[in-house]
């Protein structure tokens, strides 16, 4: 009892200074603190959403990259100003952890490969979103931010149907939260989460409690770079996630046809939206890791059916990248374009989608 006695103050003294130090930071210097996991917080409209005006590193696995931010929390170049321009007329990108970037440098990524037709471009992604985040976000862009676009460059994942078949969902708000919680449940969440965004932010400790605990990769992958030779890639990755365009044992699962007509909904609300705000839509296509894998031939693969029927049904153009991404029809493709034991783009893969933009507009 008297350790206790004497613990519990100290602790409490130590956290207390822990807080006042960081309020008497200038945001220049604490967002510079930490790593962009420190700042990917709660949202009350879009689920969740990366802080503005940071500038940390995140890692993956020993991998270190930057991650910078804008005021409209919009992932950018090292060398950008973190002030939007709202008088200027952008060219939008806007998807998951693909488009955000994750694993890569933004020097490498494919936004800062593109040519000068997209001098004014705009990074809209973040990691876990979906078709419902993707149309909220744009509309409170377009709406409340008052910001203009005269293309945005739409990129629909292969996870994004398991997104809105069992995760996501809209409140009695039209918020997106998480399917499994009521509206009740959800409130309770949100005050909750206040306190928690706020501590992400601002307590020394509780950033290094965050980088100590939380791992820097998937078990799967971490798994899969343990092994060094004779590795099956397809074996560490989500089959269901990213591969039920190809896996005739999920094809009738319900989630799976929730998610399709969501997306399909989604999809409908951000054609209405450019038809209103008058810019040009354009869906890009890009191949799963497990298609690139498995060489699956276009025709075959049902995500690439389901967007280029829509698109086709809809006037809307659609870059199909799939060429470029399966050309040796060997695990070459995924090891040249991918993160290895991860689904995701490496600079290569960036090069790919960077250079199907340009010469599109070119064309």
């Amino acid at each position: 009892m008297k350790f206790l006695k004497l613990f519990i103050p100290i602790i409490l003294l130590v956290f207390v200074f822990d807080l006042l130090i960081n309020l008497m930071l200038p945001n220049s210097i604490k967002k510079k603190i930490g790593t962009s996991r420190n700042y990917s917080l709660k949202s009350v409209e879009f689920h969740h959403l990366i802080a503005p005006n940071i500038n940390v590193n995140e890692f993956w696995g020993e991998r270190k990259y930057k991650v910078k931010t804008n005021e409209l929390s919009m992932r950018i170049g090292k060398d950008k100003n973190l002030e939007v321009d709202r008088s200027k007329d952008y060219v939008g990108f806007i998807g998951d952890s693909f488009v955000f970037g994750s694993g890569i440098n933004y020097d490498d990524h494919f936004i800062s490969n593109l040519s000068n037709n997209f001098s004014n471009s705009l990074n809209l992604g973040y990691v876990s979103y979906s078709p419902s985040i993707y149309f909220k976000r744009l509309k409170h862009i377009l709406e409340n931010e008052r910001l203009k676009f005269k293309t945005i460059f739409l990129f629909i994942d292969h996870s994004d149907i398991q997104d809105e078949g069992l995760f996501y969902r809209e409140d009695l708000n039209g918020n997106i939260v998480r399917k499994w919680l009521s509206d009740s449940d959800v409130k309770a969440k949100n005050r909750k989460y206040k306190v928690k965004n706020y501590l992400k932010q601002n307590s020394f400790i509780f950033k290094l409690y965050e980088n100590i605990t939380a791992p820097t990769m998937s078990e799967n992958s971490e798994k899969c770079l343990s092994k060094f030779k004779n590795i099956d890639y397809k074996k560490y990755i989500d089959s269901e996630r990213f591969g039920y365009s190809l896996n005739k044992n999920l094809k009738n699962q319900d989630w799976i046809k929730k998610g399709l007509i969501k997306t399909t909904n989604y999809l409908d609300k951000i054609k209405r939206l450019s038809e209103k705000y008058n810019f040009k839509l354009i869906i890009v296509y890009y191949p799963s890791a497990i298609e690139v894998i498995d060489n699956i031939e276009l025709k075959n693969s049902s995500h690439y059916n389901f967007l280029a029927e829509w698109s086709l049904a809809n006037k809307i153009q659609l870059i199909n990248t799939n060429y470029d991404f399966i050309r040796k029809k060997n695990i070459n493709d995924y090891l040249n374009n991918f993160i290895h034991c991860d689904v995701h783009w490496n600079k290569k893969g960036h090069k790919i989608i960077s250079n199907n933009i340009n010469k599109f507009i070119n064309d």
